[in-house]
């Protein structure tokens, strides 16, 4: 009876999971992971492991383990994984020490260990996989460290931990992807600096109206900020390079949008529905949109780009983006632009130093310096594809030698 209780109990859990998400796919895990039949296959206590050719990785537990300390090497090689499904169905699981070598625990590690109560973390873990505590129902505490990059989707369903979370802040999700590294105060969410990647449906809430994004940013994953009807505010950063499909699906609040310039592609369904918006700018040189990815976008009247006439005409729209290509298109925003004009009043003096210092010091600490383009344009002297320190020099040698009647251009000073 027990056998065929555990694979049917995890179906229908994983089905009332994902009711009232849309397009979300169920994935449920093997339900044991197999160990490779390799001649670099052995077994150190109750773990199973296999030696690569610069690290070792853990595969299998003895399912009868009840507290597990997993070594920081293994014949001479450091441990550095934690492989898909190695501590599933350990039902007496109750402790485990994970060493600071390991840096990803993989898919579904610890899917379905009701009893584990306790779990060291290393101190420089980057990725906890899909469904890694997945029905832990007696982990009530966790200490995720800071440089967790990505937490999977259903990482900690059904966890007391995230449970607790929950009852303290609605906007804390099943599918959370940052649920512990993202700060939630009411309807704001702050990102810490230091995370990549923004999962599918991270952010799916009604309630959210800001999100603050770091600069580390590179990627936000499909149906990341789907349904966020309320988004009010965002400022996607200069380091970001993919916006996956859906990712603001029917965020019918959001009126203004800067696409990075590291953005090449906007794909299927990426702003369908946001009734309001009504401007687009966009910083680098697109190759193609996606299927409805500006569908039933009824306000949008503007779309800015710094690309020119010739090279957005050769850019591939798919069907059913009719609102994007009957806007107004302002073409090759940069041109003529005046360096360092940070207020944009034509000159440049110490305002403009104030403005560019101001910008690079919230960039520093992960706050949005909420420039338009046209000012991470000019905040760029060197050219260098960032603002930083070295900008801030050049406009003040700058100012200083034309204020002292020493005729100096920007080659002068960059060469």
């Amino acid at each position: 009876m027990k056998n065929w209780k555990r694979p049917i109990a995890a179906v229908l859990a994983g089905i009332c999971c994902a009711v009232g998400i849309p397009q979300v796919q169920l994935v449920l895990p093997a339900m044991q992971a197999a160990a490779a039949e390799t001649a670099d296959t052995g077994t150190v206590g109750v773990l199973t492991y296999t030696l690569e050719s610069d690290r070792a990785v853990i595969t299998k537990c003895d399912e009868n383990a009840e507290e597990v300390v997993i070594p920081s090497e293994i014949e001479g090689k450091p441990v550095t994984e934690i492989g898909e499904s190695a501590f599933q169905a350990c039902e007496s699981l109750t402790r485990v020490t994970i060493p600071d070598t390991v840096q990803t625990l993989g898919k579904y590690v610890f899917w379905g260990c009701t009893k584990l109560q306790d779990v060291t973390l290393p101190k420089t873990l980057s990725a906890i996989s899909d469904g890694c505590f997945r029905f832990c129902s007696a982990l009530a505490e966790l200490d995720i460290p800071e440089t967790v990059e990505y937490i999977g989707i259903d990482a900690l369903g059904s966890t007391a931990w995230l449970k607790q979370r929950q009852a303290e802040n609605p906007l804390v999700q099943v599918n959370h992807i940052l649920v512990n590294a993202t700060a939630c105060t009411d309807s704001r969410v702050v990102i810490p600096n230091g995370v990549k990647q923004i999962g599918p449906y991270a952010f799916n809430s009604t309630a959210v109206t800001e999100v603050v994004i770091p600069e580390s940013m590179k990627r936000i994953g499909w149906g990341a900020f789907w349904n966020c009807q309320s988004l009010k505010k965002l400022n996607l950063p200069a380091n970001l390079t993919q916006i996956e499909e859906s990712a603001f699906c029917n965020c019918a609040a959001l009126q203004e949008l800067e696409i990075p310039a590291g953005v090449t592609r906007i794909f299927d369904n990426t702003f369908s529905g946001c009734t309001s918006l009504k401007q687009i700018t966009i910083l680098g040189n697109l190759t193609q949109i996606g299927t409805v990815a500006f569908y039933n976008c009824t306000s949008l009247t503007d779309v800015y780009t710094a690309m020119t006439e010739t090279a957005w005409k050769a850019v591939y729209i798919a069907q059913k983006n009719e609102p994007l290509e009957q806007a107004a298109m302002h073409y090759d925003i940069f041109a003529g632009l005046l360096l360092g004009d940070m207020d944009g009043s034509g000159t440049l003096d110490s305002t403009d130093v104030f403005y560019l210092m101001l910008g690079i010091a919230k960039s520093a600490v992960g706050i949005s310096p909420d420039w338009t383009a046209a000012q991470e344009k000019a905040a760029d002297i060197d050219g260098s594809g960032r603002a930083d320190s070295t900008d801030v020099f050049y406009l003040m040698l700058y100012i200083a030698q034309n204020g002292a009647g020493i005729p100096t251009t920007w080659e002068d000073i960059v060469g």
